[in-house]
């Protein structure tokens, strides 16, 4: 089929911005329990609820069914980030109710079960809130995490510790028995195969879990008390991650201190790194209960791991000193549960289960037939938006940055087997730059992504310095330099892309949500060498950022951007919202206005300062929408919205109707 020539960034697409809100759900936290297979999904058309979805293994036919009540939305608010907002334990259910952040049981065993609350009610909304449990052996009590919050929002007032909650009390609430604390935070409680220690990891105040964590084991009785507490690890500038005990009783975890996350076994006080290559077996602790390894048996390990930007699968197997790739057609495994089940009839089959997406096919649950090596999807089929010949598949790009350093990136050319660029043009570019900052642009299918794409956009998704997947140097090369590496490798990677002819040098946009909002807004004030800038609930003002900001991140920029309040002045040299006179291309802004992790104030500070310089911009509220768009109404409207902004600053036609936007001073364009 011929292809139409048309400028770039105006192709039609049927990708439109209703059909990619509803197109797919998110999933998460992946359990195994009792034959049966639990995950998290999150359903856009209903306002970004997440329900618990299950599916019994051994029936062939069976389909997954939603397990949680039909008017809750399961999450927690934990860190603000939430993670392991459920956990199975035979019929046992425990979830964490995102109306009240109350804990609940539910019996899987009976049709008619109601949910009955565990955890006490609360003086004031969102009181208290729990995550990463586990549960004893006999299953009459577990144990999680749990943040209690003031009522005045103070963020230093919040207090985390780690606590035993019964579960044999059939119609009586007991106060949870605090089990853990003193540290600022703890993750990872985790109850020993015979039901007789406690491990679990904390860190202090100004650390973030990946920069310095502890690892501390203690006695445990049949009641859930423990007792002889003892911290295993305790170094400088050491990040563990994920404490599990094998069947047999042997405590491994994942740690940074050669340079790499690497899997570690801890048996008679005597370390035995199991994966010792450059490749990260962990991820940052952004939420709790991500996984990077799972136990077949006492013998065997299924563990991911990235290198290169890409996640791999393998086989561990200690005593014989074996790491043996496990060859599947995915490239990101999403901190997901790899389990790995038998059923024994006339054979033995063996079975992984995973969340999982490749470069052409969205993230979906998985079961992988390890003899056929076949995979059925057991989340729900999505009928394909795209066809195969539609898709832009991730190129892996290095490029040099300054201080003659390398950096990473994932570059996308446009795509549309109906349409094709004018002969004398080059597509516009945009700059993608993750949040964070210690997050990572991975190669699996993006369809926000392939939106762009599409249209005839060009993408390159910046794995700057800072970035996960690349050893723990140039994860900590950003420290201090916020604001700095981080922007100059976005303009690095643009300028890749110009010298090697592959966009056009007067058409390039940065955007970024969070972290990569902050990049967005530094890369404006500090360059002109961007023609436009979006920011998704960006940081603008450091400072207030420091005062408003949620106990997780409240110290954060200590490492970030130096010490607080000692270093009050770089803190106003790095905000942008001080130099807004240096920014002279359009901003569009978007913001939910229930926005605890970055408040609603960032946006509409950095909106009156560009409105004072005069510079075109537009600040959109999205309303009952908090760090990150979850309502498909929402999420489709800021794509429209930011489509109507690129159009309107590259002047493009377009053929299709977009919500309506006004860029205030748009006669500066």
């Amino acid at each position: 089929m011929n292809k139409k020539q048309q400028r770039y960034g105006s192709w039609s697409s049927e990708l439109s911005p209703t059909k990619l809100a509803s197109a797919g759900s998110r999933f998460g936290h992946l359990v195994c329990e009792n034959q049966k297979l639990f995950w998290l999904e999150s359903l856009p058309t209903e306002g970004g609820r997440v329900v618990i979805r299950s599916v019994t293994l051994n029936g062939a036919d069976s389909q997954p069914q939603i397990i949680s009540p039909a008017d809750v939305s399961v999450r927690t608010r934990a860190h603000e980030y939430g993670g392991a907002d459920f956990a199975v334990s035979g019929d046992t259910l425990v979830y964490c109710d995102d109306a009240d952040q109350r804990l609940y049981t539910l019996n899987l065993n009976t049709a008619d079960s109601s949910p009955r609350a565990i955890t006490p009610s609360t003086d004031f909304k969102h009181q208290y809130r729990y995550a990463d449990m586990d549960f004893s052996v006999d299953a009459n009590w577990l144990v999680c995490v749990r943040e209690t919050h003031t009522e005045d929002g103070d963020p230093l007032s919040v207090v985390n510790d780690i606590v035993n909650i019964a579960l044999d009390k059939a119609d009586e609430i007991g106060e949870p028995k605090v089990l853990a604390s003193g540290a600022d935070f703890y993750s990872y409680p985790r109850v020993s195969p015979n039901g007789k220690q406690l491990s679990w990891t904390s860190w202090q105040h100004p650390n973030m879990p990946w920069d310095q964590t502890e690892l501390w084991v203690a006695e445990l009785n049949s009641h859930g008390h423990i007792s002889s507490s003892k911290c295993l690890l305790q170094n400088k500038n050491e990040s563990i991650y994920q404490p599990t005990w094998s069947p047999d009783g042997v405590l491994h975890f994942v740690s940074d201190r050669n340079g790499w996350w690497n899997i570690y076994s801890f048996l008679d006080d005597i370390l035995n790194c199991l994966t010792p290559i450059n490749a990260e077996f962990g991820f940052p602790q952004w939420q709790f209960g991500t996984v990077s390894y799972a136990f077949i048996d006492s013998k065997r390990i299924i563990a991911a791991y990235v290198q290169d930007g890409r996640e791999h699968l393998c086989l561990v197997e200690p005593d014989q000193g074996h790491m043996t790739p496990v060859e599947l057609p995915y490239c990101s495994y999403q901190g997901g549960l790899y389990y790995l089940q038998k059923y024994v009839n006339e054979d033995v089959k063996e079975y992984l289960y995973f969340i999982a997406a490749d470069e052409s096919s969205p993230p979906a649950v998985i079961q992988w037939d390890i003899l056929n090596q076949q995979a059925k999807i057991l989340s729900e089929n999505k009928p394909a938006i795209l066809q195969e010949s539609d898709v832009s598949i991730a190129e892996a790009i290095e490029f040099k940055t300054s201080n003659n350093e390398k950096a990473h990136a994932f570059y996308y050319t446009p795509k549309n087997s109906s349409f094709e660029g004018l002969a004398n043009e080059l597509p516009p570019l945009i700059v993608m730059s993750h949040g964070g900052p210690t997050a990572s642009a991975s190669a699996e299918f993006n369809i926000a992504i392939q939106f762009w794409t599409h249209r005839g956009f060009a993408v390159v998704d910046v794995n700057y310095r800072g970035s996960t997947g690349y050893g723990k140097e140039y994860r900590d090369a950003l420290k201090y330099q916020w604001g700095v590496l981080d922007v100059d490798d976005c303009v690095n990677a643009a300028k890749f892309l110009i010298k090697r002819g592959s966009v056009d040098e007067s058409r390039i946009a940065i955007r970024g949500g969070s972290a990569g909002g902050y990049t967005t807004y530094s890369a404006l004030m500090n360059h002109s060498f961007f023609a436009a800038g979006v920011s998704r609930y960006g940081v603008a003002d450091l400072k207030c950022l420091v005062v408003e900001s949620h106990k997780f991140e409240v110290r954060y920029l200590d490492s970030m951007i130096g010490p607080w309040p000692q270093e009050e002045t770089l803190y106003e040299q790095r905000s942008p919202i001080n130099h807004a006179q240096n920014i002279s291309c359009p901003v569009l802004l978007l913001q939910g206005d229930e926005d605890a992790v970055v408040p609603p104030a960032q946006s509409l500070a950095m909106a009156d300062a560009l409105d004072a310089n005069e510079v075109p911009h537009a600040l959109i509220m999205l309303e009952g929408e908090q760090h990150g768009f979850r309502q498909s109404k929402n999420i489709a409207r800021a794509l429209e919205l930011e489509l109507n902004f690129y159009a309107q600053v590259f002047r493009i036609e377009l053929g299709e109707p977009l919500a309506s936007l006004v860029l205030k001073h748009s006669q500066n364009i």
